[in-house]
């Protein structure tokens, strides 16, 4: 597996952890790492992924900072990631008819960071949604939980909306049919598209970059968001439910799109996924097609999703055991059925499969495929990373490759969010829940 890291960098790591070997676990290099890629660092095509993002005309003219930045240590995963992340961020089209909405987005970025109760994420944002707009009160409703009848603390119907969206979304982990409803009634099929990918994506942000690199807050700052009564639980109770007709394929709140729906630049999106050299040559899979709803966000997400799913640096039988752990961890009965028969035919063994969908103990694996399991389980149950775990994969893989396992794992996550969530993606009549519920 190939690892990235320049031999300056090198250098400065083995300087940092001293006589430590390579295959001990007590010098965690994630202090180093936290001061993330210089430009001048990166080969050619890593040179070409952080440019479009640190120029005069974007808001990190200055240099990529935290925690976008710890993505670099994979350039490859970070040229699909960060594409993404801007359009999400800045440049997805009107929740309102008119011209894009910072104030809205700041709003959904401060509910998904209440939700998830990430101090990082709220003590950036309160500062930038004031600055764009928002009113200190509609932020103090996110902040403090309050209720949203209309016309109480000056909320506005698609401020009310958008928190109930996210708090249905991160705390019931389904979109009720009437919000759904609703935000399809108020912001049409790409903004609902929308507004469910940049609530989803901050979740994705916190698990690859916050809680993977143990991101601390500045020095000079100070924590806003008050200390959760109850923590986000990432593996929540989720049951799919199944279609009832017989033989049926995947039922959804909306269909999938058909490409002769789309407009020229949405078909060339479709066609690089749905072709005879990929995967789906047969038409475009359930439920990653959903987000050609929102045809400029799917150009944006599909790409990533190839990354994550076939190029990655893991492999494919180990990329199949990280989805695994991913579905189990968040109890997630469709990502399961979908990938158990995939990584049996990848040469997963089915000793390993029952570890993960009973939670066993890990003695017996091998290192990478133990490593693995630990990892997800601590990135999704503590939503950090242990130090020894961090260091272990860190010797193991290099940093590309457990960038990549980190964000390969949010991922699904983020798919399970803002797609099977939200547009309430039933199983086929035909699958079988996998693994037993709690």
């Amino acid at each position: 597996m190939r690892r990235f890291i320049s031999w300056a960098m090198m250098a400065a790591l083995v300087g940092l952890l001293g006589e430590a070997s390579a295959q001990e676990a007590s010098s965690d290099p994630r202090p180093y790492l936290r001061e993330g890629v210089n430009r001048e660092d990166l080969d050619a095509e890593g040179q070409r992924t952080y440019d479009p993002v640190v120029n005069a005309t974007t808001p990190y003219s200055r240099g990529l900072s935290r925690p976008i930045g710890m993505w670099m240590h994979s350039p490859r995963m970070a040229r699909h990631i960060l594409p993404l992340y801007m359009y999400l961020r800045f440049g997805g089209d009107s929740w309102d008819g008119d011209q894009f909405d910072v104030r809205l987005t700041e709003l959904a970025i401060l509910v998904a960071a209440r939700e998830i109760d990430s101090q990082y994420q709220w003590t950036s944002h309160e500062p930038t949604a004031l600055k764009v707009g928002l009113e200190q009160e509609v932020i103090d409703v996110v902040k403090y939980r309050g209720g949203l009848e209309d016309q109480v603390h000056g909320l506005g119907a698609k401020e009310a909306l958008i928190i109930r969206f996210g708090r249905e979304l991160f705390g019931g982990r389904r979109v009720s049919s009437e919000t759904f409803a609703r935000a399809l009634d108020v912001f049409g099929r790409q903004g609902v598209t929308d507004l469910a990918g940049l609530l989803a994506f901050y979740e994705f942000l916190m698990l690859s970059s916050n809680a993977t690199f143990d991101l601390l807050m500045p020095p000079d700052s100070q924590p806003l968001l008050p200390v959760p009564q109850e923590p986000f639980s990432s593996g929540a109770l989720i049951r799919a439910r199944s279609v009832t007709e017989s033989g049926a394929r995947s039922a959804a709140r909306l269909p999938l799109v058909n490409r002769e729906d789309l407009d020229e630049d949405g078909q060339r999106t479709y066609d690089a996924i749905v072709n005879p050299s990929t995967p789906y040559s047969s038409g475009m899979p359930m439920p990653a097609g959903l987000w050609l709803h929102s045809p400029k966000m799917a150009q944006h997400a599909l790409p990533a999703y190839m990354y994550l799913r076939y190029g990655n640096q893991l492999g494919r039988r180990l990329t199949e055991l990280a989805i695994l752990v991913t579905a189990r961890e968040i109890n997630s009965q469709y990502q399961w059925a979908s990938h158990e028969p995939s990584a049996l035919k990848e040469g997963l063994g089915q000793e390993i499969i029952d570890v993960v969908k009973h939670r066993r103990n890990l003695e017996g694996l091998g290192e990478e495929e133990a490593l693995i399991i630990r990892f997800g389980r601590e990135l999704f149950a503590d939503r950090r990373l242990s130090s020894e775990t961090f260091t272990r994969a860190f010797n193991a893989f290099g940093v590309e490759t457990v960038t990549d396992l980190a964000a390969l794992m949010a991922f699904y996550e983020f798919m399970h969010f803002s797609l099977n969530a939200t547009f309430d993606l039933q199983m086929p009549a035909e699958w079988q829940p996998l693994f037993p519920m709690p």
